[in-house]
């Protein structure tokens, strides 16, 4: 039995089973209903995930102001729905991803999906469908993977298994599960869209922009993979996270049908409201604009064409010199090219414009390992999982930098953690071995030597597991 069936089996025993004979009366449909966790546990969970929701969207887009005002538009609309008496935050996330999402206490928009929208109705209507599933507690029916991302089972294992230990530790960003935890089946899809109808019509806006910012969001998806060099066909995060929803032209047509069905109501002044609406985004459209040069630059990392990607972000630069997140990309090109002033320099001057910029932090833990100063990464490390405690990244840069200085009781904590998020790395279930091998555990350096001989057997680490089970594992008859 492997490791992740081990803890999914616990899991099961200890949260799960003692729940399987608890019902609950669903606050939208009002059917009773097999729920595995109670109100309050979801609120925890929401509460729990967001440090990782926060970094895994690019962290918070700054705009006070726009926030405030957004904010109020998404407070009435969640007064209006059935459970308003839960609290929440809202959240315009940094990334030019197209998104939006919702878990209890915690509502969130991306500044490329809001920089698309065309008017305060739009905006609404996207905002009223995920809190829909709040109200109708589909995070709560997805409790398992929710519980996966917790405890960091299912971070970025695609991702990240099958790098090697420099690769994985500078791959840019969070690497994280939550689009496929907010991915909802179609018949929940269905009913968040009717709720964000009922919910937009009781304030007033015109229920036919649920159908302009379904329009919207689709071309703002499009726009997006375009400029990214990819396409829906492809497997990506925008494609799954779009993978439960129906064809556009058949969820048109039955938003049209929900709108239909409404009760009579009200529209106030347009129902869309365009002209406030646009005067206060004005400036994260501009600020959006920007962020394509940042995203291209991004794009020329990951293909690690770095001068293409550093005379990007120059010009980026020159045009917002506020946005943390230049800076630090600059600082992994830097990192890449093995110059380790400059990257030096580049994180710190993202933490000068926003104090608190976990991947600048994570970035200098990185600038530290390389230079061997092992002492001062795991400073650095640690700040970073302050903020974000499921960076898988981070992780094992902190199990590794323990690793170097002989800590092995303090790195295995966090290389285990790593090896939950990516059981098929080539690296760290060797050092796990040798961890485990050094304090004694001989039974669990055993098991952890045997995995890395099935994932990475020619390289050293697994030819120095190969070695010490020869030695050991008769030690255990």
């Amino acid at each position: 039995m492997n490791i992740g069936n081990k803890i999914l089996i616990g899991i099961f025993v200890i949260i799960l089973l003692p729940l399987f004979v608890s019902c609950a009366v669903n606050p939208v449909t009002g059917e009773r209903e097999l729920m595995l966790v109670s109100e309050e546990q979801e609120l925890d969970i929401g509460k729990d995930s967001a440090p990782s929701l926060q970094w895994e969207f690019g962290g918070y887009y700054s705009d006070r102001p726009l926030e405030s005002y957004l904010e109020s538009i998404v407070k009435e609309l969640w007064q209006n729905s059935e459970r308003p008496y839960l609290p929440f935050k809202f959240h315009i996330q940094n990334t030019s991803l197209p998104n939006a999402f919702a878990l209890p206490g915690y509502v969130a928009i991306t500044r490329g999906l809001l920089s698309d929208m065309e008017n305060e109705a739009q905006f609404a209507a996207v905002v009223g469908h995920e809190i829909g599933h709040v109200m109708a507690r589909h995070t709560a029916q997805r409790i398992s993977r929710l519980t996966l991302q917790q405890l960091g089972l299912a971070i970025g294992s695609v991702a990240l298994e099958g790098k090697g230990g420099s690769d994985a530790l500078l791959t840019v960003g969070a690497i994280g599960s939550s689009l496929l935890l907010l991915s909802y089946d179609r018949e929940q899809e269905i009913q968040a869209d009717r709720l964000g109808v009922k919910y937009m019509a009781r304030l007033g806006y015109d229920a036919h922009e649920a159908i302009g910012a379904h329009k919207v969001l689709e071309k703002s998806v499009d726009d997006y993979l375009k400029r990214m060099g990819k396409s829906r066909s492809e497997d990506n995060f925008v494609t799954e996270m779009l993978s439960t929803h129906p064809r556009a032209e058949v969820r048109i047509s039955e938003i049209q049908s929900m709108i239909n069905e409404l009760p009579p109501y009200s529209i106030k002044d347009d129902g869309k409201f365009a002209g406030r609406f646009l005067d206060e985004t004005e400036r994260v459209r501009e600020i959006n604009k920007v962020y394509y040069i940042y995203d291209e630059a991004e794009n020329y990392y990951q293909k690690e064409d770095f001068d293409a990607a550093e005379e990007s972000l120059k010009k980026a630069i020159k045009l917002d010199a506020l946005q943390p997140s230049f800076y630090n990309l600059m600082g992994f090109i830097k990192l890449r090219q093995k110059d380790y002033p400059e990257a030096e320099k580049s994180f710190r001057k993202a933490l000068s414009v926003e104090t608190g910029h976990q991947p600048s932090y994570y970035g200098l833990g990185l600038v530290n390992y390389y230079r061997e100063n092992y002492r001062q990464a795991v400073e650095e490390f640690k700040k970073s999982l302050d903020l974000f405690p499921n960076h898988a990244q981070t992780h094992l840069g902190l199990g590794k930098s323990h690793f170097h200085l002989k800590r092995y009781r303090e790195a295995v904590p966090h290389l285990k953690n790593f090896s939950e998020a990516a059981p098929k790395h080539p690296e760290v279930h060797g050092l796990l071995g040798i961890c485990y091998d050094k304090t004694g555990d001989v039974r669990t350096a055993v098991s952890e030597y045997r995995y890395q001989l099935q994932i990475a057997p020619d390289t050293e680490l697994g030819r120095h597991a190969r070695k010490r089970l020869a030695e050991l594992a008769p030690t255990l008859n």
